[in-house]
C-alpha cells in the first residue's frame, strides 16, 4: 500500500469522475495521515488499506473530518460486529464486507441484528438522535 502514490494516480482522475456526475471516491490507506487526502476533488472517502490502519486513531480523524466536511465515509472490509460498530463510530455512512457469502443462513440473522444493535446505539451522526 502505497498512500502517495495513490494519491499521484488518483489527482487526474477525480475530476473527470465528477464530470460524470458520479461521486468521486478516494482509498485512503495506510500513510493517509499525513496530509495526503485531496478534500477539494472527493465525494467520498474510502478507508481502505490494512485492518490495523482502518480501525485505527489516524483514519478515525479523516474519517471525522470527512464528515465535518460533508462528505460520505465508506469502510472496506466490515465482517463482524465489532468492524461494524468501528465503523458507526468513525461515522462511516456505508461498509462492504463479505460476511454474508459465507453460511447466509446463519450469518444473515447475525447481520440483521447487528444492524438492529446500531440502529439503537447513540451516535453523534445519527440524523434522528
Amino acid at each position: 500500500m502505497n498512500a502517495a502514490a495513490t494519491l499521484a494516480q488518483s489527482l487526474p482522475w477525480l475530476p473527470q469522475i465528477r464530470s460524470l456526475d458520479v461521486p468521486a471516491v478516494f482509498a485512503a490507506q495506510d500513510g493517509s495521515e499525513h496530509g495526503l487526502i485531496p478534500w477539494h476533488l472527493i465525494d467520498v472517502l474510502f478507508l481502505a488499506g490494512s485492518t490495523e490502519w482502518k480501525t485505527s486513531p489516524a483514519a478515525r480523524r479523516l474519517a471525522l473530518e470527512a464528515r465535518e466536511r460533508g462528505l460520505a465515509v465508506h469502510m472496506g472490509r466490515v465482517n463482524s460486529r465489532r468492524r461494524l460498530h468501528i465503523a458507526q463510530a468513525f461515522g462511516c455512512t456505508s461498509a462492504d464486507g463479505t460476511y454474508l457469502a459465507f453460511g447466509p443462513d446463519t450469518n444473515l440473522p447475525r447481520l440483521l441484528a447487528w444492524l438492529n444493535e446500531l440502529q439503537t446505539t447513540p451516535t453523534p451522526f445519527r440524523d434522528d438522535t
